[in-house]
Parts: C-alpha cells; structure tokens; sequence
C-alpha cells in the first residue's frame, strides 16, 4: 500500500453542511498548497490561515482555513496539510480535480486507512492505535470507545493482550532455552507446562472479566406503530428534529420503515418510523407493515399513537402483532378523548404544535433507557476482536498441555506468537531474541 507518493483525501463525509476536510500527507503537500494558494507554509507550520484556493486556470475555488504540519511532527510523520473548505458538493469536486492535476504521477487519491497505515510504518502509532481509531468511530458501546481511547493516548500496555503477549514471549524463550541448554529436558518441560497452564488461566480471566461489559449495549432502539394516518410521522420528525418523513393527510403515507439516530442528554437512540395499519392495505403498504414485524423482535420500547380514540381490541391487536410485552407508551395525538377509548391512566397527549424539548420531556427517554440499558461501571482491558482472538487461542488450551514432546510445544506456542503479531503487531524475531538474552544471559 505504501510507497512516497503524495495522497490526499476528505477526512469528513462530503454532504452538504458546514464544513468539508481534506488531507494531503507526503513529500509534495508544500507544492500543492502553493499551486493552490500561492503562498509559502513553509516558514509557519502548525498555524491556520484564512486563505483564497485557485486552480489550474486561477479560477477561485474557495476561502478556506489551511493548516500545515512540518514532517515528522504530524499524524503520518510527513508532511501533512489540512484544508476545510465550504460544505458543498461543487465546492468539494472542484477541489479535488485541482488537487490531481498538479501531478499525476505523483500525487493520488488515498485508499482506505493509507494515512493510518502511513503513520504506523513512521512509528507515530502501533497497529494496535491505529485499530483503536476505528474503534472510536465505529462503535456505540461507551465502554468500548473508553478502552479505545485508552489505548490510543496511553499505550498498547492498556490492554490485557500486552501481558499476555510477555507472558507467551517468555515461555518461548525458557522452551529456546531447554531445547540447547538444558541437560535434564522432563524437569523443564513440567515446569514450562506450568506456566503454560497459568498463560491460558489469565486469559481465561481476561475473557470473563471483558466479555459481559462487551455485549452491553449502548442504543436503545424505539418504534413507533399506530393505525395509518394517526400522526406517527410527525411525532418521529419532531423527535429527531428534521423533517425525515413525508407527512399527509393521505392515509398510507408512510410505506417503508424509516430510522433516524438520536443522541439526547448524552445518551444514543434509534428511532424507526412505521407504516400503519388499517384494515385494506395496498400491497406496498402491506409489505412496509411486515417488515416492520420483522424487525420489532431487535426493538426495546414502542410509542403506540393513537389519533383520539384506542379501543381494547386495537390495543391487544398491536401488542400481539409486534411481541410488545409491557415496553411501551401510549400516545395520543389529541387532547379531545373520545368515548370508548382506553384508560387514560399512562397516556401522554401530544399535539403537532407542541415545541420538541417539550415532547422530549413528555416521552421521558431518559427514564426509559435508563430502565431498559444497563451500563457498566468496569473498564474494559479488551475489545469485541481482541476477545474473539483470546477465545480462538484458548482452542489450544487441551491439545497443548496434553503434549510431552517439547519441540511439537515449541512450534504450537510459535504459532500462538505469530496469531498475536498477525492480528496486533506486536511480536518480531527481535523481541524474542531480546528476551532470551535479557532473561537468560545466553552468550555472554
């Protein structure tokens, strides 16, 4: 993947909004800026200026915030520019072509992780850093993103698998270290499987310690059902403050399931907009309606709304249709109740005019995720991958400790090595020759 040519790519979504960020990393970053600018970054790095972007045929692309980063004090260890330009799609694309024909030899759209990937190869990070990155974006699990974070600003040594990874180097090293030295090799070999014995009891431990925390979840996923045209679609814009769905006074507006994320007082929800019900469904609207069935089994809570009147019968309709148990609020969508309806004990009236911090409050998310997520204090030492590679490891467990020939213990632990550098990074030839000359003082 790597080589000394000059990448550069966005580093934010390129959709309409604020702003747009791009990199550029490598040995041509200071003759872009200038063909872009016309201005020298050279004599002030890590400064942000406000400065006009040209193309080819001096055309103004746009005003843009501009910061360089003098090698190797940067993310990948080159030299790295930052531009955030105006967030527009034009704006963006008309950037870039300007970016590319510079020079196209030498300078190219990144790939995938290439700055990652170039900021491990100049020893800015590890591999295990670069992992946590992802992980920080990637995952909704709080506990998760804590870890990562710790991983990222602290060092590998964060993680269980950095004393596991000493703990295996080190009985390779004594395995070495009988094999050529020692005279009376079924003294050593109870010894190293004593030790490989307390190897898989920590991870053991490891894994009982991490793998609850893991599988918490951090969402809480909320649908909202109800017959057709009771106001389902206005409720779900409101509470995701935009107007995602398509709201009518035409029954049946709503065919397909809509979801939207939402964080609120610091806490993650999803929420899924429905098609209705009514007794003579289209086919489209009949197939939007089942597969919101489908997916309710992965639901916590359901806003059940209703447009006035919610008899007995349409009730028990719903909450046998989706499996719904006793997760849900009753929500109507008019003050004016009408007879025959349901007791009135837990609803919460609503209308299309009430402000959205007071609906928010209405619906009380915060109690009903506090009540349906259980967060957990522990901090993590691993993540999701790192558990299933222990658990992949302890698979060995048995069939080693069963062994009594040292050299087929020798090539199995080897292999266990090699799992933790293939996966991690961690392990060379280096480290083991390091350790058996430090622990062992072979050769002197």
């Amino acid at each position: 993947m790597y080589n000394s040519d000059t990448i550069y790519s966005n580093f934010t979504p390129i959709v309409k909004s604020a702003v747009i960020g791009y990199r550029i990393s490598g040995p041509l970053t200071l003759v872009i800026l200038a063909n872009l600018t016309n201005f020298d970054f050279s004599k002030k790095p890590n400064f942000v200026f406000y400065k006009k972007l040209y193309d080819q045929k001096e055309e103004l692309i746009d005003i843009a915030n501009i910061v360089y980063f003098k090698s190797p004090r940067s993310f990948t260890g080159e030299d790295i520019a930052e531009i955030y330009i105006h967030g527009s799609l034009a704006i963006a694309s008309h950037l870039e072509k300007a970016i590319s024909c510079i020079s196209h030899l030498a300078i190219r759209a990144a790939k995938k992780g290439e700055f990652s990937f170039r900021a491990m190869l100049n020893n800015k990070i590890t591999l295990k850093q670069g992992q946590s990155i992802n992980n920080m974006i990637v995952s909704d699990n709080i506990g998760v993103i804590n870890y990562s974070k710790k991983i990222l600003f602290n060092g590998d040594q964060e993680s269980a698998l950095y004393s596991l990874k000493d703990y295996i180097v080190n009985i390779y090293s004594k395995i070495i270290t009988t094999i050529d030295f020692t005279e009376d090799e079924n003294f050593e070999l109870k010894l190293i499987l004593l030790d490989i014995s307390s190897f898989f009891k920590n991870v053991q431990n490891a894994l009982i310690k991490n793998r609850t925390t893991i599988e918490q979840k951090n969402i809480l996923n909320i649908m909202i059902i109800g017959d057709v045209n009771t106001g389902k679609s206005t409720i779900f814009n409101k509470i995701i403050d935009s107007e995602r769905a398509i709201v009518t006074n035409i029954k049946g507006t709503t065919r397909d399931i809509i979801s939207e994320n939402l964080i609120h007082d610091h806490k993650a929800f999803k929420i899924f907009d429905t098609a209705g019900y009514r007794k003579k469904q289209g086919k489209v609207e009949l197939i939007g309606y089942k597969k919101a069935l489908k997916i309710s089994k992965d639901i916590d809570h359901f806003f059940i709304v209703f447009n006035g009147k919610l008899t007995s019968t349409a009730l028990k309709r719903m909450i046998n249709d989706f499996s719904i148990g006793t997760n849900y609020t009753l929500i109507s969508n008019k003050s004016d109740i009408q007879k025959n309806s349901i007791s009135l004990a837990n609803v919460i009236e609503t209308n299309r005019n009430m402000p959205r911090l007071q609906l928010l409050k209405k619906l009380k998310l915060v109690n009903i995720y506090n009540k349906q997520i259980k967060t957990g204090k522990k901090d993590l030492s691993l993540n999701k991958n790192e558990l299933i590679f222990l658990e992949n490891i302890l698979i060995k467990k048995d069939y080693l400790l069963e062994q009594k020939d040292i050299l087929i213990i020798q090539e199995i632990i080897r292999n266990i090595i090699d799992e933790f550098s293939e996966n991690f990074g961690y392990i060379n030839n280096e480290d083991i020759l390091d350790n058996v000359f430090s622990k062992f003082c072979i050769g002197k």
